[in-house]
């Protein structure tokens, strides 16, 4: 099956925490990770980069290193959609607060900004908490934790 979108989602790691957001506005969505959609004609690590920062407010100051590729497939509308994803990890230094609020102006759909709730949890709880596939690439991260 032909992707109908290409992804990038970024683990980034810090004190051997995961960062993670969820959306205030709209609760009932699952706790995510940073990422989002490669433009046309610009490279994973560089759509990364960018997504990271669009996201996050973060600036990303050391190298992203690729995981793996994967084609997640769910439902939608009753129609089988396939997102073929890149996974990076983004292991950081220094100071971050432990949590706060970055409001994303760049949709890809055009819509309106939209409010993330950015913390850090530890690893082996982000495992089990992100929703829609979005820790599949993370036991790489685990096998490599200090």
């Amino acid at each position: 099956m032909m992707p109908d979108a290409f992804k990038v989602l970024i683990y980034a790691v810090w004190q051997n925490r995961l960062l993670v957001f969820d959306e205030p506005d709209f609760p009932d969505q699952w706790l995510q990770v940073p990422g989002g959609t490669i433009e046309p004609g610009e490279a994973a690590d560089i759509a990364a980069a960018r997504e990271f920062h669009e996201e996050t407010g973060l600036a990303v100051d050391v190298p992203l290193h690729p995981l793996m590729v994967h084609d997640y497939r769910f439902q939608k509308d009753g129609s089988e959609i396939c997102h073929r994803r890149h996974y990076f990890l983004l292991r950081l230094m220094g100071d971050y607060a432990d949590t706060w609020i970055h409001i994303e102006e760049h949709r890809f759909d055009g819509g309106d900004p939209i409010r993330f709730r950015f913390s850090w949890m530890p690893l082996v709880d982000a495992a089990r908490q992100l929703g829609g596939g979005l820790a599949d690439a993370l036991p790489l991260v685990l096998m490599d934790a200090p």
